[in-house]
């Protein structure tokens, strides 16, 4: 395999080019990164996994990305020098993956609604005008502190099991339940706040009733 030139002026001429195996290889070989090193490896990795999420059914492709996403996140170099705005970067481009990889392979909310903060987050979004809210708005309400990657965490499969939709709305993301997920919160909601153990047992009697009658 030819080396990857990670030091091109310009990085959208490796776009069609490369492959995601030689950018890994390239990675690899990596004592530091650099200023050009991230902005090839930026370009090459947005594109990419901007095409493998349009694509209809490129499950192989989101598994490739996720793994080159992966090893550029976690390698031993890349914890000591990749500066915070790539890593938030990429990470987001990671979790949007693994959203339409759930999505591909289909949702299932059920596997959501145990996970910590989940029903913090759907009863915020059920008592908001429209059911929607902007996801800092979010994470400021939230009862504890948490980071713009931690919530980009949660929200990204909640996406991609059908609880909520978001979209882009200037530099913040707006998000908004969907029918499933305002059902479940509205069940969430009429305990006014009390505290229910049995709350992910009943969201998931609810959703096979909801499929049956579908």
């Amino acid at each position: 395999m030819i080396a990857l030139n990670l030091n091109v002026s310009d990085p959208a001429m490796l776009v069609d080019r490369s492959t995601a195996a030689e950018l890994l290889a390239a990675i690899r070989s990596l004592d530091t990164w650099n200023e050009t090193a991230l902005k090839v490896a930026n370009r090459l990795i947005s594109v990419w996994s901007a095409r493998a999420i349009a694509s209809a059914s490129d499950r192989e492709g989101i598994s490739e990305r996720q793994r080159l996403i992966h090893y550029a996140l976690n390698r031993a170099n890349s914890m000591a020098t990749l500066p915070d705005e790539f890593r938030y970067r990429w990470q987001e481009a990671s979790d949007m993956l693994e959203a339409r990889r759930l999505n591909l392979a289909h949702a299932n909310p059920e596997t959501q609604l145990s996970r910590l903060h989940v029903d913090t987050i759907l009863r915020l979004l059920f008592n908001a005008a429209n059911h929607e809210m902007s996801q800092s708005e979010l994470a400021n309400r939230l009862d504890v502190k948490l980071t713009s990657g931690r919530i980009t965490q949660l929200i990204g499969p909640l996406e991609g099991h059908g609880l909520l939709s978001k979209r882009k709305r200037g530099r913040d993301n707006l998000l908004q339940l969907t029918e499933i997920g305002r059902k479940i919160a509205e069940q969430e909601d009429r305990k006014n706040g009390t505290t229910d153990n049995h709350y992910p047992e009943r969201a998931a009697s609810y959703l096979r009733d909801f499929r049956k009658s579908a």
